[in-house]
């Protein structure tokens, strides 16, 4: 599906991306799926067939936004807490997706804060850096050996780097 790349746009929608795509038998990671774009993915997702495990910090707000997706699609929708924030949270979650024993053919690493006061995570490291950056990457480097070769890993970000500089001595 490399040549449809061309035709997607930034009004490209879930859908469209997925559109014609059979994912049975596959098994998704998406990472802050209580709210969004985490919540929207998992749903398409889901509808093309693939299972999926969604994670989310506060697992209350994510059984809320993901209500419909696990009436609907029951055992194939799971829900693990990881808090990016704390990487005590990060290996327990790590951890419990293991146990589940299944590889992970996609993983869309999601989740994520931005514009937060100034603030540092439970292992004192900048909040958005340690969250968006540092979280993720203690997460997949906990998962990697389920990813088979030929499996995707997709990391979200923003344009929002262009409009501010590293204050390195800060």
């Amino acid at each position: 599906r490399e040549s449809d790349m061309a035709n997607f746009t930034w009004e490209s929608t879930a859908e469209d991306v997925l559109s014609g795509v059979d994912l049975k038998g596959k098994r998704a990671l998406v990472t802050g799926v209580s709210a969004g774009l985490g919540v929207e993915t998992s749903r398409v997702l889901l509808a093309r067939g693939a299972d999926v495990v969604g994670t989310a910090r506060d697992l209350a707000k994510a059984r809320q936004a993901t209500k419909e997706l696990a009436e609907k699609y029951g055992d194939r929708f799971k829900l693990v807490e990881v808090d990016l924030a704390s990487l005590a949270s990060v290996r327990k979650g790590a951890d419990a997706i293991r146990a589940m024993g299944k590889k992970l053919d996609i993983v869309i690493a999601n989740a994520g804060v931005m514009a937060t006061p100034q603030g540092k995570t439970s292992d004192g490291f900048e909040l958005q850096f340690g969250t968006n950056h540092l979280g993720h990457f203690v997460l997949i480097n906990r998962l990697a050996d389920l990813i088979p070769s030929g499996g995707r890993l997709v990391n979200l970000s923003s344009a929002a780097h262009q409009y501010g500089d590293i204050q390195f001595d800060d």
